[in-house]
């Protein structure tokens, strides 16, 4: 609410055994006339004040409510006093009651902040009781394990008599790892939505081993979604793994949603089935792909995600953001330090906890691939990965490997594509997991004892290689082995019997298209406009000259973190500062939206993108369709939007409907061979002929009645997804 015109606020203070009355009026400029006003707070001069600074601040919190969005350079003035700072008054002499002034000194009133920003009130102690009770509060609502002889609730203190059961230490080393001793807490006040809607909440100051005082748990319990729930902060997720279901969005995503976005059905990564706790209201945790391991988005489910059967062509949100790194709960420290970045790897969160299992597999060997046979062939890999590094890039700084190695990378990039997996059986075998070491860092640690590689912990969390011996007679002598191909390891996790029902579908119904996969991109060629300075200048035949989505949001951020003077907004990082190049390049069209970006000088992240993309006079959109063991590479793209088998529902004579379908033979579909099938499935006759309109050579195919979910289950049968297919209905009739 803004205030309009003046304001007075009239409070009576009775001093001395009530025989002196102050008057204080406050009196607030408008803010919509004047944005630089003043909030003066005068004294009657008829009578002293005993605590000036006191009375103002009394009488600056009836006002303030009024007015959430006053401007930081409001300062309370008393009368006759001179502003020594904006935020620093000298109150008038105090009339002590036995004939002299006594002088105070400077007070600080720090009353008013930005409306827009977190405020966290002063921070008190948490009672050994109140810790005790919320842990174990979070213990319940996070189901989390705890020995069934540990009491749940204690009313003593951890040292008491009662603590010294065998299993209250258990319980006690689960409540300090969620709330650490000596925590404290405090009041928040912040906004939300684009109407900014006033939001209070607790937060939960704590300090884990070796960290620095961060928030670890929020609550929210006035505003809008105010649920009286506590919700852990990414700092406790990267101490307690598995404390919520884990799920997996691309870096592209992640990148929204450190923006503020909800995380989308599509924006899911991996194949169903998702962790059976990630049900409708459940608080989960993201990870990017590239780290893997370590939760930077918190939120709650907004749909039931475990029972999600497939996430391509579904819409909708699927978790409801909360909390993410690079917000004002991860940025706050009571010391002023930056917030923590994210490591590159957390244990916990990767490993499947099936102790007994890994046991036995290590005694007995998994199903004659005994462990030490998998220890082997991850040795051999990492060796492979550096011969043919060697071999390759024979005069490159370090042949070419990008140091440090993060365990992602060494896993990825090193190991997996040198492993001699030949058939899906052995996909199941050949996992860190099976391996005697058990997870990344312990193989790192091996791999440096055998002065392979020279490793590093870095804060406690992940484990590095630094440097390698490309020198090491074991790499010098090293005797490659036949590697599987590509498609084999790609489709080496998919089950065996997914492939043979392909084949058999396919060889059944003598239609080589049936059972096929596909796989649709949209690249982007950059104009000359936008090369070199963000893309290389590269021949237009190169494959490398068509961009992804995700590698055209690379390259700029890579321009745009190469700039100096820096154009990222210190305050908000999703600002960015046109320099000339983006202003005469970028946005050049007449257009109001143009027009109105040129004069404030500043755009945001997304909407520069977002430009680059749209505007074909910078990128011009083409396409691939991919087959099974190609790549962009193999496939020349080709210029325009992707293209969609099309699909019309109309009237011929009376009230009889035809189907029909063309734009097949682009995706390999052979449309008489599809018209059998059609008309043994709809048992309607069919009809295969020259698409009206179309090239020549394009065919089409009519089917007697409404057959669009028949159609597009045969589609579908030969590798397309739904959103491939565009059906319009003619039937309809017209309102």
């Amino acid at each position: 609410m803004m205030l309009v015109g003046d304001v007075s606020v009239e409070c009576f203070e009775t001093l001395e055994a009530g025989t002196t009355r102050a008057i204080v009026v406050a009196v607030v400029k408008s803010i919509r006339s004047s944005p630089s006003a003043d909030l003066r707070i005068a004294s009657s001069s008829l009578y002293p004040l005993p605590d000036p600074p006191f009375l103002l601040a009394w009488a600056a919190w009836i006002i303030l409510p009024f007015d959430t969005r006053l401007s930081e350079h409001c300062t309370l003035v008393p009368p006759s006093c001179s502003r020594r700072s904006p935020r620093y008054v000298t109150p008038p002499p105090h009339h002590s009651g036995i004939g002299h002034n006594t002088e105070r000194s400077i007070v600080p009133l720090e009353l008013i902040t930005h409306a827009s920003q977190t405020q966290i009130k002063n921070l008190s102690p948490l009672r050994s009781s109140d810790r005790r009770k919320i842990a174990d509060q979070i213990i319940r609502d996070y189901k989390i394990e705890v020995p069934q002889s540990a009491p749940v609730e204690t009313s003593g203190d951890d040292s008491a008599p009662g603590a010294s059961n065998p299993t209250a230490p258990n319980l006690t080393s689960i409540r300090n790892a969620l709330l650490p001793e000596d925590c404290l807490t405090a009041r928040f006040t912040t906004t939300a939505g684009p109407q900014l809607r006033e939001v209070q909440g607790t937060v939960y100051v704590g300090t884990h081993p070796g960290a620095d005082e961060r928030i670890l748990w929020f609550r929210v319990d006035h505003g809008p979604g105010a649920d009286g729930r506590l919700y852990p902060t990414v700092y406790t997720l990267w101490h307690n793994p598995d404390l919520v279901p884990l799920l997996h969005t691309p870096q592209m995503v992640m990148q929204k949603l450190h923006g503020g976005a909800d995380l989308m059905t599509p924006g899911l990564a991996n194949d169903p089935p998702f962790d059976e706790r990630a049900v409708k209201g459940a608080v989960v945790a993201v990870a990017s792909l590239n780290r893997h391991t370590v939760p930077l988005f918190v939120g709650v489910c907004e749909i039931d995600i475990s029972a999600l059967g497939e996430v391509q062509g579904t819409k909708g949100h699927a978790v409801r953001g909360l909390h993410w790194e690079g917000d004002e709960l991860w940025a706050w420290s009571s010391s002023s330090k930056p917030g923590q970045p994210a490591p590159e790897y957390l244990e916990g969160w990767d490993d499947e906890l099936e102790e007994d299992e890994d046991v036995g597999e290590i005694e007995e060997g998994v199903q004659g691939l005994a462990v030490g046979e998998i220890d082997e062939a991850f040795e051999k890999a990492f060796l492979y990965s550096l011969y043919k590094l060697k071999q390759d890039n024979p005069s490159a700084t370090n042949h070419g490997l990008s140091l440090p190695v993060q365990p992602s990378a060494l896993i990825s990039n090193m190991i997996t594509p040198h492993l001699p997996i030949y058939t899906a059986k052995q996909a199941q075998y050949y996992q860190i997991k099976k391996t005697s070491w058990k997870n990344v860092k312990k193989f790192i640690k091996y791999l440096d004892k055998q002065r392979l590689v020279k490793s590093k912990d870095r804060n406690g969390q992940e484990t590095v290689i630094l440097d390698v011996d490309f020198n090491d007679h074991r790499v010098e002598q090293f005797i490659p082995y036949r590697l599987p191909s590509k498609n084999t390891v790609e489709n080496a996790g998919k089950p065996a019997t997914q492939a043979n029902n392909a084949k058999t579908a396919s060889t059944q119904s003598g239609d080589p298209s049936v059972g096929q996969t596909l796989t649709v991109q949209t690249v982007y060629r950059p104009t000359n406009k936008l090369t070199p300075t963000i893309f290389p200048a590269l021949s237009s035949t190169h494959p490398s000259n068509y961009y992804k989505y995700t590698d055209i949001s690379t390259h700029l951020d890579q321009y745009i973190q190469s700039q100096n003077p820096p154009l990222v907004d210190p305050k908000n990082k999703r600002i960015i500062t046109l320099n000339p190049y983006l202003a005469n390049t970028i946005f050049t069209s007449s257009s109001a939206d143009d027009k109105s970006t040129l004069a404030r000088g500043k755009t945001t992240r997304d909407g520069l993108l977002k430009r680059l993309i749209d505007d074909h006079s910078l990128m011009t959109a083409h396409y691939v369709i991919l087959r099974p063991g190609q790549n962009l590479s193999d496939v020349k793209p080709k210029a325009g939007a992707a293209p969609k088998v099309n699909v019309i529902l109309e009237r011929r004579t009376g009230s009889k409907t035809v189907t029909k379908v063309w734009n097949l033979e682009v995706f390999g579909i052979i449309p008489s061979l599809l018209a059998e099938e059609l008309q043994k499935k709809c048992a309607s006759s069919t009809s295969v002929t020259q698409a009206t309109g179309a090239p020549k050579g394009v065919m089409e195919v009519l089917v007697q009645g409404d057959q669009r979910r028949a159609l597009e289950t045969a589609l579908v049968r030969r590798g397309l997804r739904t959103q491939w297919i565009d059906v319009v209905d003619k039937t309809k009739k017209k309102k």
